[in-house]
């Protein structure tokens, strides 16, 4: 199908019998673990008969697929959509046409009438013999190619590759399999059984491997809390590729699909049809292909100019296992990779590796620095081969271990919320239900996580209140209490008065953060892009930027970093005006409290080392909390675990300051620095911040 000649806006699409939609709660453990931490809203989109990736989606989006169940044009099914969610069709069309658009490249919607609306079936059945082996199972059926469990004469199990049925162009691949399988031996990969022709089809049959898939083998690693367990599992990933690229191969293709772990520990890779010699150097390959997610930049540069791309060699391949290693190790890209895939690129040509503290893991130096010199944007940069970077990366120190680490930590936070007196009299119950929740995420502790549910139940407590109960029922996964309470917060936010208005906007800009754009969220996002562009139409405050700038600036970069609303071109100038006068050191005296969080922010959505810089300059604030949360960030963005240490010596030394909730939070974001987030009503942008990050005043913290 010629994607780039179809109109999307006028020829009607429909989903193919065998597509898949099906939700993340749904699926079985093992695929779980292999996805990863979601949100139980989220659905996977699939079609298991052709070379598509697994596309996970917001619950919302799947159920906007489900109007393609018959054929329809974008433009009505999106209507209907719309209709019955009670949204705007253009805010939807607007949200959802990128996403829509990336399934009908990939064959998971496709045009009304295509031959692609055909399933593939499997020609062979259980029993049947090819080419000598005895057919046991299917085990996955493409379009080109099937892929069966077989057994050998003597009943040893067997992997059999055999070409589709008027697909003569797949022989020549899985000749070259066959060629490539027969160089390795059987080392780090299945050894070569028989290749050939059966009944005019060209086969490739090879020892069967039972192995898990090695996603599932790093989320269990992780799980652990053991970092030896990873370390020693990535050692071995690159360990392998390292092997293959010495035999003078390039796997050409790498994923965590293509990568198994056998009970014994031992890396095996499979899928070698795209595998190149290492020693060939320069030239293009139109034949290239991948996961964009693991696409070098110069590869992503040239799709995204639309040029044949290079062909790959052993410095783009090291790129790739570079990203794999991350993705191990953290789970989850070493960017922050968005789903709509020109985005994507343009960010793997344009920005480079994210520190573990941004990804919510704590820093692990030694392995970072290997991993940010083979992810080096320019090739040159990186190690001379990936021999060098995996002995480099096996003798990198191995922190101790998350868990042994935590139970002085785990102890600490208890102690710390236990003191706690429930007494709404001196702190408000969801200024406590709050700190419940941050502890109940921390230890993984179901009844601290009800008492944050009891605590931030309260329905006169006002729109604080209520942000708080939207992040404990999400944390609950319990989507009905979500959408009530994202409702009451909405309307109390809307109602709120003039001096709090500001608060409540940074709140609803906080909730919309990381959530998706449907539903009550989606009138929340509504709500605050009229207010930011309403506040951006006045003229900025002479004589320096006030906190009404800075807020306004700072949810502008919270929408955008959120994917609601692309940055107004009037918050950019804001931003780089206040950035102009804090670098030339011109910054008013008025300046607001806080602008490091917007500077932060801001690094964070332009991958801007000037404004790395300028967060790291900006002085600390005096009060315990902020400067803890304030540390704390810095450690984030940089992973440089001083911060952390400076953030612990505050606490430490002015504990006598400070009252028990907010020694209960400090402890509490002090036991996973990496994962620390503000309060959904903490503003930065005030001289003070109060026992739970908000603008009341505390005497203790002066």
């Amino acid at each position: 199908m010629d994607t780039a000649a179809l109109d999307v806006t006028t020829a009607p699409f429909t989903l193919p019998p065998d597509a898949k939609v099906v939700a993340v709660s749904e699926l079985s453990p093992r695929l779980q673990a292999r996805i990863g931490p979601v949100q139980a809203c989220q659905a996977v989109v699939t079609r298991p008969g052709y070379r598509v990736t697994t596309r996970l989606v917001p619950g919302p989006f799947a159920d906007l697929l489900a109007e393609f169940r018959s054929p329809s044009l974008m433009s009505d099914a999106v209507l209907r959509f719309a209709r019955a969610h009670d949204q705007d069709p253009l805010d939807v069309m607007d949200l959802a046409f990128d996403g829509l658009a990336s399934l009908v490249e990939a064959r998971i919607l496709v045009p009304a009438g295509s031959p692609d609306l055909a399933m593939p079936q499997p020609s062979l059945a259980a029993g049947q013999a090819c080419a000598g082996f005895e057919i046991e199972a299917l085990v996955r059926a493409l379009d080109d190619s099937e892929v069966y469990r077989a057994r050998r004469p003597d009943g040893a199990a067997v992997a059999l590759k055999v070409a589709g049925r008027n697909r003569p162009h797949v022989a020549a691949v899985l000749a070259h399999e066959a060629r490539v399988l027969a160089q390795l031996d059987g080392c780090d990969a299945p050894r070569l059984l028989a290749a050939g022709h059966d009944d005019g089809r060209a086969y490739v049959a090879m020892e069967w491997c039972d192995g898990d898939p090695v996603a599932v083998v790093a989320q269990r690693a992780r799980a652990s809390g053991h970092r030896r367990r990873v370390h020693a599992l990535v050692s071995q990933v690159l360990a392998a590729y390292a092997r293959l690229h010495a035999r003078g191969l390039l796997h050409g293709d790498v994923h965590p699909g293509n990568c198994l772990v056998k009970a014994d520990g031992h890396v095996v890779l499979i899928d070698f049809g795209n595998a190149r010699s290492s020693t060939a150097t320069g030239g293009l390959d139109p034949t290239r292909t991948g996961v964009p997610q693991f696409y070098d930049p110069l590869l992503a540069r040239a799709v995204l100019a639309r040029r044949i791309p290079p062909a790959v060699d052993a410095k783009a391949e090291q790129f790739s296992v570079a990203v794999l290693a991350y993705l191990l190790l953290t789970g989850l890209h070493p960017l922050d990779a968005p789903s709509e895939q020109r985005e994507l690129l343009r960010r793997i040509v344009d920005r480079r590796m994210l520190p573990f503290t941004a990804r919510g893991v704590p820093a692990w130096p030694e392995v970072e620095a290997v991993l940010r010199r083979a992810l080096s944007a320019d090739p040159a940069e990186r190690f001379p081969d990936l021999t060098l970077c995996a002995d480099t990366f096996a003798r990198a120190t191995v922190t101790a271990s998350t868990r042994r680490r935590g139970a002085s930590r785990d102890a600490a936070v208890k102690s710390a919320v236990a003191a706690l007196r429930i007494d709404t009299a001196t702190s408000p119950a969801w200024e406590l239900g709050w700190v419940a929740l941050r502890a109940a995420l921390l230890l993984d502790d179901a009844e601290l996580l009800a008492r944050a549910d009891v605590l931030s139940s309260d329905a006169s407590a006002g729109w604080p209140g209520h942000a708080v109960a939207v992040q404990v029922a999400r944390a609950r996964s319990d989507v009905r209490l979500e959408r009530q309470w994202t409702a009451a917060f909405l309307a109390a936010a809307q109602s709120a008065a003039a001096r709090e208005r500001p608060g409540a906007l940074l709140a609803a800009s906080r909730l919309l953060d990381g959530g998706h754009a449907f539903g009550e969220a989606e009138s929340v996002a509504q709500w605050v892009r009229a207010e930011v562009t309403q506040r951006l139409a006045r003229s900025p405050r002479p004589g320096g930027p006030g906190r009404s700038d800075a807020l306004t600036t700072y949810v502008a970069l919270l929408l955008t970093k959120a994917g609601v609303a692309p940055l107004q071109r009037a918050a950019r100038a804001r931003l780089e005006r206040m950035a102009t006068a804090a670098a030339s050191g011109h910054a008013a005296e008025s300046t607001p409290a806080g602008l490091e969080w917007l500077w932060a922010l801001a690094h964070e959505v332009f991958a801007d080392s000037r404004f790395l810089r300028l967060t790291l300059a900006t002085t600390l604030p005096a009060a315990p909390l902020p400067r803890v949360l304030a540390l704390v960030r810095r450690y984030q963005l940089t992973g440089n675990t001083r911060w952390v240490e400076c953030a612990r010596r505050v606490a430490a030394t002015r504990a006598g300051l400070m009252s028990p909730v907010t020694a209960a939070l400090i402890a509490v974001e002090l036991g996973a620095p990496e994962r620390m987030c503000p309060a959904p009503h903490m503003n930065p942008f005030v001289p003070e911040i109060g026992a739970v990050a908000t603008a009341r005043r505390s005497e203790t913290d002066v």
